[in-house]
């Protein structure tokens, strides 16, 4: 009986988990559809500059695009069906909170001369795809810092791993030169908006 019942415990779990992988796929992708169309819409965007003390490190490229593995994929590690829910509003509350900037203030953050290294061939392609605009404010780590928040509320156990997680994540942003501090700052804030709200939903829905 015991072993019935795990059988079902399972089949449960990746049917929830699959559910949960369509749901965010069409969120995150969503999104990225969305930056794309705005980002090689713009024109004559306003220039701005990265500070000196910011070093170009493209080594980091391979972390940077991971992040948007993270961003995609750390959501379905939820367990619990309301979080999951609260999680998914949270990153459209924060990623509204960017998106309309691109449009009403469109920036661009012109790329450093790439040096010689085996990260040639993965900045090359980031290049094809992103082109260095909607700089400000950053949205590449709201949906990793959102999925961070909800996932360590329901796996206690993996917080720390998600805070370095976000620490090398962020930092990468930064150091590709993709956005500047204080564009990841900004997002951060969008991120922690969008995690009151939802927060506050999932507090709600358990009255």
């Amino acid at each position: 009986m015991k072993e019935f019942s795990g059988q079902i415990d399972r089949r449960a779990y990746r049917t929830a988990a699959m559910k949960r992988f369509m749901v965010m796929t069409v969120v995150a992708w969503s999104m990225m559809a969305f930056y794309q169309l705005v980002n090689w819409g713009q024109s004559a965007p306003r220039v701005v500059s990265m500070p000196a003390w910011v070093q170009f490190r493209p080594g980091f490229i391979l972390v940077y695009l991971g992040m948007l593995l993270v961003a995609w994929l750390l959501p379905v590690a939820i367990l619990d069906g309301g979080r999951f829910r609260s999680c998914v509003r949270a990153a459209v509350c924060g990623y509204l909170l960017v998106a309309p900037w691109w449009i009403l203030t469109p920036t661009t953050l012109p790329r450093p001369p790439l040096p010689m290294g085996w990260w040639v061939g993965p900045y090359q392609c980031l290049v094809a795809m992103d082109a260095p605009n909607n700089i400000l404010p950053c949205a590449h780590g709201v949906l990793p810092a959102v999925g961070a928040w909800f996932v360590g509320q329901d796996r206690p156990r993996w917080r720390w791993a998600l805070v370095g997680l976000l620490v090398v994540g962020l930092a990468s942003i930064a150091l590709v030169w993709q956005h500047r501090p204080v564009d990841i700052l900004l997002g951060l804030v969008a991120a922690g908006v969008g995690i009151i709200v939802g927060e506050k939903w999932t507090g709600e829905s358990n009255r």
